[in-house]
């Protein structure tokens, strides 16, 4: 782990850490096997550092199968190393790890500390576009939380000056004009600013957002999968600590 790229937005009550290429791939994509046992003895000295045992934890499993929606939230109260296929998770259950590996998507860590809740959330282009971060801050609403008293953390991730498409559908939507820049050579995509201001437009105050300056596209410490690495992994961890 880079201590420098870990967040301290967070109060004593919840525990996010962000892995490093250092830390070995947290998930092998060209393996059958997604818990292949090298990739998992990484996870487990990678969750270790950040204080909570592996086994303690809920491996997120991220899928782009046609029949997807992007914006599949799931409440989890138990560990399943095995794998919970969501877009989101979200727990009240303290000592229980979320535990998302990604390369160059938004991993999104979100936490009441009134209602000692927390989610973690893949936002990808996909989940962009399904809207997954004001759903998300819907949810904690709707169990009782108050958006302004949540805090949100985007880890690293690729930035606009990094992530280019050849074409992107969206592009001249109100929405997406000030976060999809048309250059000579594709679309560049601002998945960080966009998701900001759509946690902004739920209720999140702006100064309880912090986002990770980190490119993965250009910091050679993380695995992009936009600039070769289709295989690997870097995750990030987040848990609720018990409270006294």
């Amino acid at each position: 782990m880079i201590q420098c790229d870990q967040p301290d937005c967070f109060p004593e009550g919840v525990v996010a850490k962000v892995s490093s290429r250092d830390d070995g791939t947290m998930l092998d994509r060209t393996k059958d096997d997604r818990h292949e046992p090298s990739v998992v003895d990484s996870r487990r000295r990678f969750t270790q550092q950040a204080g909570i045992p592996y086994e303690n934890c809920v491996y997120q499993v991220i899928t782009y199968a046609a029949d997807r929606t992007y914006d599949e939230i799931k409440e989890v109260e138990e560990p399943d190393t095995e794998g919970c296929l969501a877009d989101v998770l979200y727990t009240e259950r303290p000592e229980l790890g979320l535990f998302l590996p990604v390369a160059d998507c938004v991993a999104t860590v979100i936490y009441d500390p009134g209602r000692h809740a927390l989610a973690l959330a893949h936002i990808g282009r996909h989940a962009s576009l399904a809207g997954t971060m004001r759903k998300t801050i819907d949810y904690f609403v709707e169990r009782g939380s108050n958006p302004h008293n949540l805090l949100v953390w985007m880890a690293p991730s690729v930035g606009s000056e990094s992530y280019r498409m050849e074409y992107f559908n969206e592009k001249d939507k109100k929405e997406w004009r000030e976060f999809a820049v048309e250059r000579p050579d594709g679309v560049y995509l601002n998945l960080r600013g966009y998701n900001r201001t759509l946690a902004v437009q739920a209720g999140v105050l702006p100064e309880h957002i912090a986002v990770s300056p980190v490119d993965t596209a250009t910091n050679g410490h993380y695995f992009s999968h936009s600039h070769g690495d289709h295989a690997a992994r870097f995750a990030v961890v987040a848990y609720l600590v018990t409270r006294a």
